[in-house]
């Protein structure tokens, strides 16, 4: 949340290193509150990680001087979150869970709902399929009293999918369909597409591949009104993955490349890796030799250049907003 009133004072601050302690902060923001501080977080949030857990982390430290339980919870809530976005989910279930633990004992606050949908997708990352259900219907109960419309069309996205993932198919898709349409009526575009990928990612997860396929190419128009690149590319490899099973592998080999084109531009190498794969097998399908084995090439190429990373067990589940792996 941007408060503008903030953000032309924040502006002239100096740069501020990652995880500074409060002598890392510059001295005007040293007499801050708590609420300030993590007003002029949420500033940083979006695109300035450590700026933003700088903050979080010394309106913690205010909070905790203070003895305030709610704003301790709304920092470690906040710090969670960032943790979840930079990749350390470890990290954040335990930040979220010492801030789940304090909203208990104090009175309530639109950010416990926050804290249990974050809660949920950690639960659901780690395979814990029943707690992440359990925090999901708690986290849709807090949004519906608060009126938060797109954060409770958010959570039945992750409660649809995992719905279908588990077997209730129908009452999963239902949900779904229903988020997509309240989306459109309220003319909320990027939940429309968010809801429009998860209904072809639910498809996937029942096989149903045609429909599947057709719902992803709802969503790649739907770019065309405002396109983003990350999303395009997530939509493209799902494409070209499902082209053989829908016996479309030319053009699965153009939403193969296009995908390459759009990771690169993202510079994310493990994206294009796997564009550089699914072109390759698609090549080969086709009986195109030079071309599969030159895409193989530079797919193994960055491969041997990532270190190994391993991960906790998960179950089929938890990948359920990324069917077949893909991102």
């Amino acid at each position: 949340m941007v408060l503008c009133c903030l953000l032309m004072a924040v502006m002239l601050l100096p740069t501020i290193a990652p995880a500074a302690p409060v002598s890392g902060l510059p001295v005007s923001a040293r007499t801050l509150s708590g609420e300030e501080l993590v007003r002029i977080g949420e500033i940083h949030d979006e695109n300035h990680f450590p700026e933003a857990l700088t903050y979080y982390d010394q309106a913690l430290a205010t909070f905790r001087a203070q003895k305030q339980r709610k704003g301790q919870a709304v920092a470690l809530t906040k710090i969670a979150s960032i943790f979840e976005r930079q990749g350390r989910r470890q990290e954040a279930g335990v930040r979220v869970r010492q801030a789940l633990e304090l909203f208990s004992k104090t009175s309530d606050s639109p950010v416990h709902a926050d804290a249990l949908f974050l809660s949920g997708r950690i639960s659901l990352w780690l395979g814990d399929r029943e707690e992440a259900a359990g925090l999901f219907e708690r986290a849709k109960e807090r949004y519906r009293r608060t009126q938060n419309v797109q954060a409770l069309g958010a959570v039945r996205i992750q409660s649809g999918l995992l719905n279908v993932s588990e077997g209730s198919s129908d009452r999963g898709l239902v949900e779904l369909q229903q988020v997509l349409d309240e989306a459109r009526s309220r003319r909320d575009q990027d939940q429309t597409l968010a809801a429009s990928v998860a209904l072809g990612d639910a498809n996937w997860i029942l096989d149903r591949t045609e429909v599947a396929s057709a719902q992803y190419q709802q969503s790649v128009a739907l770019l065309e009104q405002r396109p983003e690149v990350a999303t395009e590319a997530r939509l493209r490899i799902r494409l070209a993955a499902l082209s053989s099973a829908t016996r479309r592998e030319e053009q699965g080999i153009e939403s193969a490349k296009r995908a390459v084109t759009l990771y690169q531009s993202l510079r994310d190498v493990s994206g294009e890796a796997a564009a550089w794969a699914l072109l390759a097998s698609l090549h080969q399908a086709l009986g195109h030799a030079p071309d599969g084995e030159e895409a193989l090439r530079r797919a193994l190429a960055i491969y041997r250049q990532q270190p190994l990373v391993v991960h906790p067990v998960r179950s089929a589940a938890s990948s359920a907003t990324s069917p077949m792996g893909f991102r």
